[in-house]
């Protein structure tokens, strides 16, 4: 059974609040009566014999739901105008009958002494248009009308304007429908309109139909006699009265035959219904002109007549209304059958029922329209952009203006007179944040606002795995809808430029491609839990230092290839509902309201219909921010929020400065509308979404995501075998009787601190935990072995070099005991570490651990470094060390993860995301000095341009510590040799790479494989080679798989500067596949014809 539509109607109380429906009317299918109360003549029975109470009987039996109920002024009014007494009883009568047999009433003032809709075919002029006086008349007739009728029920009884109008132009008919509409709603504010377009109410001039707006009451109705050479076949008071020849439906209407034996006035009669063939699909073309423009005012469509004249050939007719009624269901169009009785009715004038047509008309499932109920904004069965519009229509400008910044530290408003909620969001990205006061930055000191705390972007990005990508999206998004959070303020995406930048532990590594592949699917799990993903921070933002004003300066070639393909892939292929502005400016203005990057590329070039959000505090005037693409102010500080009042919000950019340039147009109201729009589109996406999901918090499925991630993400950076031809790792149980674990990390929450990504996990296992469960307390002991203080924002807590030196003596003399030493260092989220606010000051690992690491060395050759941070760090000592892991920030499950790849209980498969260098000026940022990273204070210039990463090392044939895409493994693999599908490619070709990939050696593992493309000739420079695609292959001792990819045209293409576009040069291509971007296992050619 087909679901039927309606529109419940809610009365939205200004609290926000709804009231119970109110009962609706609701239609679906109906017959005219015409001839009784309308169009008599001569020989019409009767007012008191035309219609009885059993006529409205049988038409309930036949299975109609109401009567369309044509009345003239003639026969209601007398030219005096003064009312028919006899004539308007027995219109009280004809609704109290239907009434009692369960008919809806729809009252069509069909024909009135200044108008008749065909009056031109009858050289007859209207002068309804011409003489105001006429419409003076007129409106004076439905005020009598509603004085007689509105006692009758808003769900029994709706009015029709008027039938069929004939204006000169359509805007003469829109003025009289909003006077009529006028008198109608004085009286009545909820009863049903119904408003045709002009010109007998085709199809064809719907566009032209205006109606007022925000009335969900209001219900527009089209009439369809399509194709009118076979709906008024042969009908005497048309110009078909007197054709002769043949009409058929479907196909043509006439056929070549029979149209070449027509005579000559027969051919030009009906010469333009031969150009056409008629079908269903022509039918449903027709109709769908009438129902775009309802649909776009939200509203309902209703038509009021449709119909064959009796003469037509009874298989044509039978055959066109079941399609009509076909087409009807499809688009959800309730209908009215011209007629009751006579030439186009349901029974013959001689009371015959012609049963063959009935039962075409109950053939279909009869789509009822409610109307009046649910206001289209409050609709969720409704077009996204229907509600949008419908809810701009009935805002004010105030309304409109205060969507657009913050009443809290992590709110934003809705419109509470409309019932729209506002918005709550949640920093992110690696887990629901902990509770913020309402108006400061203090922690509330909730009880349930704990989470799971998932891995690091930077340990996402290793794994190489977007299936993971898409668990973590889907599960974080979880937990954010669980905890009501309507908006998850991540992932980021920014590009690794620098070693030293404090968020880069936040984003997903050097290569846009990777970071592109990995963000989509994260953004796609997030927002199919009705929760808003928010890409960040765009653009450029690839330190901390100096964030709030350093100007970056930087090529196009460079945006578009290196720093903007993550955002592109995040908004067109991901569909991110929003997306944060960074602080930084971007030559020469803040990023948050830069024309280049809001209104060209991201609203322009890729057509986003999101929203654009601030960072906290990133809004710096109010005309750019209107005008340059900002949406929603979120934290920016004002004097006002000192005091726990909520006026200080009403000084931010995008508070009462904002709506006083809108007052002295300054700024033009499509700014406004479609600033609005946006938000409105957010909220119905996600605070008004009712996709029934309630979310999840800390469950097991979240915290086995959390572990196949931390597993997948940790790199085996060393495992030599040095001692006997063994490596030290896997660690198996038993072989080592003690095992000393050193360092601050082996113990640290390292959920705590790092700025705004911060989390209060519900549960953590730290590696010390994991490992001593494992291993064994009486294996496993534990000596700091360096002091790293608290996890703060913007200051280190310091020691004294005593204290320093007695946690190293203690470390090194412990070494000396033990069988192997496992270190746990690396950096921490404390200030100026792996922390939001500024960057690393220094390449080295701080709190003195290069000393304490060759200390251990020194003390003990069986040394693990495991090192934890979302950044590479100088390593002086890794030429002594047999064992390296970089574990990055694992998460609540973290421990156990890095337990069980240190014991083998899993084979490390991460990659790594970005490259090592061997030392800090040899990374592309710092090669060009201050002015390049961190700047001058003012500005700073991406001279390295687009080499980045491991472009600028291949390029440069500089060798890195550790390359781009390296991670070892416990296992082998071995690569058969690539092939091609061809030799050649053309613009428009797809070429197929092959690759075997084997693993040798003797546990199961996983492998990424990698391809690049270099273009070994170009007008401009290009790195040796760019990543293109990856796949990661699992495979158990032994078992060979084939790793299929493909590669077209845009593969090959760079960004042209000078024609700002994308291109693809002619010439000799490479594609190489490989484990890492310097381990290459194959290299394919090919030639490239543009």
């Amino acid at each position: 059974m087909r679901k039927l539509i309606t529109f419940i109607l809610i009365i939205v109380l200004s609290v926000g609040g709804y009231a119970s429906p109110k009962k609706s009317f609701e239609i679906k299918r109906g017959v005219n009566l015409s001839h009784w109360l309308s169009q008599r003549g001569e020989n019409t029975p009767s007012i008191q014999d035309g219609m009885s109470a059993t006529d409205f009987s049988r038409i309930a039996r036949a299975g109609f739901d109401h009567v369309r109920l044509p009345i003239d002024e003639e026969v209601l009014w007398q030219e005096n105008g003064q009312k028919n007494k006899e004539a308007f009883s027995y219109l009280h009568k004809g609704i109290e009958w239907a009434l009692k047999n369960d008919l809806r009433v729809i009252v069509d003032l069909h024909i009135v002494r200044s108008h008749y809709f065909n009056a031109g075919n009858e050289g007859k002029k209207n002068s309804l248009w011409e003489k105001p006086e006429a419409q003076t008349h007129f409106l004076a007739l439905w005020q009598d009308l509603v004085q007689e009728l509105k006692g009758y029920s808003t769900s029994d009884v709706a009015y029709e304007i008027m039938n069929e109008p004939t204006a000169p132009n359509h805007e003469d008919w829109n003025k009289l429908v909003e006077k009529a509409y006028q008198i109608i709603r004085k009286v009545e504010k909820e009863r049903v309109i119904v408003i045709g377009s002009n010109m007998w109410q085709g199809v064809d001039t719907f566009q032209y139909l205006k109606v007022p707006q925000g009335d969900e009451f209001i219900l527009l109705s089209c009439h369809f006699y399509e194709p009118f050479l076979l709906s008024h076949y042969q009908a005497g008071w048309t110009e078909f009265g007197k054709y002769q020849g043949n009409v058929h439906y479907p196909g043509y209407l006439v056929s070549k035959d029979e149209f070449d034996s027509l005579s000559a006035d027969d051919k030009k009669l009906v010469a333009r219904w031969r150009t056409t063939p008629w079908n269903r699909e022509t039918l449903s073309a027709f109709l769908s002109k009438a129902k775009r423009v309802a649909d776009e005012k939200g509203l309902n469509l209703y038509c009021g007549e449709f119909g064959i004249y009796e003469k037509a050939p009874i298989e044509s007719a039978l055959k066109w209304y079941a399609d009509v009624i076909s087409v009807f269901d499809s688009l959800n169009i309730a209908w009215a059958k011209w007629d009751y009785k006579g030439g186009f009715g349901i029974y013959t004038s001689q009371n015959q029922q012609k049963k063959d047509l009935l039962k075409v008309l109950m053939s279909g499932s009869g789509k009822k329209v409610v109307v009046g109920e649910t206001p289209v904004y409050l609709d969720t069965r409704k077009p996204l952009e229907l509600r949008v519009k419908d809810a701009l229509n009935r805002m004010t400008v105030e309304e409109k203006t205060r969507l657009s910044y913050a009443d809290g530290r992590f709110s934003t408003p809705g419109c509470a007179r409309l019932g729209i909620p506002g918005l709550m969001y949640s920093d992110g990205p690696h887990g629901v944040r902990a509770e913020i006061c309402w108006n400061s930055w203090d922690y509330a000191g909730w009880t349930n606002d704990s989470c799971t705390a998932f891995p690091a972007l930077t340990c996402l990005a290793s794994t190489w795995n977007p299936s993971l990508s898409k668990a973590y999206g889907t599960a974080i998004g979880e937990e954010a809808r669980y905890r009501h959070k309507n908006v998850l303020l991540g992932p980021g995406v920014n590009i690794y430029r620098t070693p030293l930048n404090g968020r880069n532990f936040e984003y997903m590594g050097e290569d846009p491609f990777l970071a592109a592949r990995m963000c989509v699917p994260y953004i796609q799990g997030v927002q199919e839990n009705g929760v808003a993903a928010c890409v960040k921070h765009y653009a450029l933002n690839n330190q901390e230092h100096w964030r709030n004003h350093i100007d970056v300066q930087v090529s196009d070639r460079a945006l578009y290839e290196i720093y903007l393909p993550a955002f592109k892939a995040a908004i067109e292929e991901g569909k991110s509902w929003t997306i944060m502005g960074a602080y930084n400016k971007v030559r020469g203005t803040h990023a948050a309201h830069n024309k280049l990057l809001n209104n060209d590329i991201l609203k322009g070039e890729w057509g986003f219909d999101g929203c654009v959000v601030t960072d906290w505090g990133a809004a710096h005037d109010t005309y750019e921010a209107a005008m340059y693409g900002l949406d929603l102010e979120l934290g920016t500080f004002t004097n006002g929020l000192t005091s726990n009042s909520s006026l200080g919000y009403d000084s931010y950019y995008l508070g009462n400065a904002y709506l006083q340039m809108v007052k002295e147009g300054k700024v033009p109201m499509e700014v406004v509308n479609d600033k609005a729009a946006r938000v409105l589109r957010l909220i119905f996406r996600t605070a008004m979404n009712d996709n029934g999901k309630l979310g999840a918090m800390s469950n097991d499925s979240h915290y086995e995501t959390a572990y196949q991630i931390a597993t997948e993400g940790i790199v085996l950076l060393k495992n030599e075998a040095t001692f006997k031809g063994e490596s030290l790792l896997p660690l198996s149980q038993g072989k080592y009787k003690r095992v000393l674990v050193v360092g601050d990390n082996a113990i640290r929450n390292l959920m705590q601190g790092g700025g705004s990504s911060e989390l209060k996990p519900k549960m953590v296992i730290t590696p010390l935990e994991a490992l001593t469960e494992k291993l064994g307390k009486e294996c496993v002991k534990f000596t700091q072995g360096y002091v790293a203080g608290r996890p703060m924002f913007d200051r280190a807590d310091t020691f004294s070099q005593s204290v320093i030196d007695s946690l190293y003596t203690a470390a090194v003399n412990e070494a000396q005991k033990a069988d192997l030493v496992i270190f746990m260092g690396g950096l921490n989220k404390n200030f100026q570490q792996d922390c939001e606010g500024d960057d690393r000051k220094t390449f080295q690992l701080p709190f003195e651990q290069d000393r304490l690491i060759k200390g251990l060395l020194k003390a003990n050759k069986k040394v693990v470094v495991v090192l934890t941070s979302g950044n590479a760090v100088d390593m002086p000592w890794l030429k002594e060390v047999p064992s390296v892991i970089q574990s990055w920030y694992l998460g609540s499950i973290g421990g156990k993860a890095l337990a069980d790849v240190i014991t083998g209980e899993v084979t490390p498969s991460g990659k790594l995301p970005f490259s090592y260098p061997a030392k800090l000026e040899d990374c592309p940022a710092h090669y060009y000095g201050e002015i390049s990273y961190p700047g001058d204070g003012i500005r700073q210039e991406y001279k390295e341009d687009i080499l980045v990463g491991y472009r600028w090392y291949d390029t440069k044939k500089i060798k890195p510590l550790f390359p781009f895409g390296y991670g070892l493994s416990y296992t082998q693999f071995e690569y058969g040799k690539p092939v091609v599908s061809s030799s050649q490619m053309q613009s428009g070709d797809v070429l197929e790479i092959k690759c075997t990939v084997r693993n040798v050696g003797k546990v199961a593992g996983k492998e990424v494989v990698q391809l690049y493309i270099g273009d070994e000739k170009c007008s401009v420079l290009r790195p040796l080679k760019e990543l293109k695609d990856f796949y990661k292959v699992t495979l158990q001792p032994g078992e060979e798989k084939e790793v299929l990819f493909t590669i077209d045209e845009e593969d090959l293409k760079f960004f042209d500067d000078t024609q700002h576009k994308w291109v693809a040069e002619s010439g000799k291509f490479k594609i190489y596949i490989g484990s890492s971007s310097k381990d290459i296992k194959g290299v394919v050619e090919f030639d490239y014809k543009n």
